[in-house]
């Protein structure tokens, strides 16, 4: 195994496990609101902190999981307009969305670390029942990012090895793939 297939498999790995966070997360959420609606309605007795929490649970699992679902291909595609066109066309629009996707990704990391930075030094907190720093709860942006920008390099990689190896013969390796499902 190279160093750089090790570090694909750190990066697989670190995906995973962000995934498996971002479960626990909205698991709890789920949990934290039923217990709230429970005590709301039956007990008279709110919890004022499950909003609060569940907000920011929401921004760190949209965070977490976003190169993931990139990886594993569950973003939103216009399938009607990728079935008309040839193999080269569907890689070449694939690797312009990787291109998008990766400056979106440029825009949250510099900006996100900025914003997060200047939050941290300046001792910003958030002015609500948990008072938690504002550092603390934007700080999953630039991770986020992060991964975003890793995994876009990698798929725009697939994408032009795609466009000068055979884009028939991958082509029609992925249309097997998807029928087996």
């Amino acid at each position: 195994m190279t160093f750089l297939e090790k570090l694909e498999h750190i990066f697989d790995r670190c995906l995973s496990l962000f995934m498996a966070i971002a479960c626990v997360m909205l698991s709890l959420v789920t949990l934290s609101v039923c217990l709230d609606v429970v005590l709301r309605y039956f007990f008279d007795r709110p919890q004022v902190w499950v909003i609060e929490l569940s907000e920011y649970s929401l921004l760190y699992i949209t965070f977490l999981v976003i190169a993931w679902v990139l990886k594993s291909e569950g973003h939103v595609t216009v399938d009607i307009l990728m079935a008309f066109l040839s193999p080269k066309g569907r890689s070449i629009c694939s690797a312009i969305s990787f291109l998008v996707c990766l400056l979106v990704a440029i825009v949250l990391t510099v900006y996100g670390s900025r914003v997060t930075w200047a939050h941290f030094s300046k001792g910003i907190y958030n002015p609500t029942i948990l008072e938690i720093p504002k550092g603390a709860i934007i700080l999953i942006i630039p991770i986020g990012g992060i991964t975003l920008l890793i995994q876009s390099i990698r798929g725009m990689l697939v994408s032009l090895r795609s466009l000068r190896s055979n884009p028939q013969r991958v082509d029609s390796v992925q249309r097997r793939t998807t029928s087996q499902v």
